[in-house]
């Protein structure tokens, strides 16, 4: 009998690993593929986008840069076997994607209240905000030993920097045709599922967890 329950916690473990390897993957790959075609433009030479950014490009490159960073380190942090086989490595990881999300959230909250339009400047501002205080509350958390807290707002920072890939993929193959007010408004919408979903993902896992 207890072999039998050790097969099935094994099993469930296993399936459990290969969803998270998966979609942490599936969210590297269209982040790399995301950069490569919306800021293809920093590696093509001159072109009228890169002449209309050129006034901020010393705040715009090193956002894009370190938003880069944390979006292919973001996936690590999230890696159970990475963190059991070197939990140091996982913490400089950590460190790094920290530092790079809030050099990355500072810089798009000064672009945003500087050179953003006025209509797009609180959903934009907010969500940069959200971005950097996610980030400090997961750091508050590892530094105290919160494990359960650090999870769970670490997942919430994650999503806020993954929101560089989900509103040019929305906009992009979803709503191609979408207006400045629609924009607004699924910006506003994603601020709260960035919140939000991680709450509903740990609920639903020890949900699961219980039944078993």
């Amino acid at each position: 009998m207890a072999a039998i329950e050790e097969k099935r916690t094994t099993t469930h473990i296993n399936v459990g690993t290969a969803l998270k390897r998966f979609t942490m993957l599936g969210f590297m790959v269209l982040t790399i593929v995301t950069i490569w075609i919306h800021e293809a433009y920093f590696f093509r030479g001159p072109s009228p986008q890169l002449d209309r950014l050129m006034p901020i490009m010393s705040i715009l490159a090193p956002h894009i840069a370190t938003g880069a960073i944390a979006l292919l380190l973001g996936p690590l942090q999230f890696s159970t076997t990475l963190r059991r086989k070197s939990l140091t490595l996982h913490r400089w990881l950590g460190r790094t994607y920290m530092a790079a999300v809030l050099i990355s959230s500072i810089l798009a909250l000064y672009i945003t209240v500087t050179f953003e339009a006025p209509s797009a400047r609180w959903v934009m501002g907010t969500m940069a905000a959200l971005w950097l205080i996610t980030t400090i509350f997961a750091w508050a958390a590892a530094a105290s030993r919160n494990i359960p807290q650090h999870k769970l707002w670490i997942s919430r920072s994650y999503l806020f920097t993954f929101t560089f890939t989900t509103t040019r993929f929305a906009i992009d193959v979803i709503w191609p045709g979408i207006d400045g007010e629609g924009v607004t408004n699924f910006y506003w919408v994603l601020n709260i599922a960035c919140l939000v979903i991680p709450d509903f993902v740990m609920w639903a896992n020890a949900a699961w967890m219980r039944r078993r």
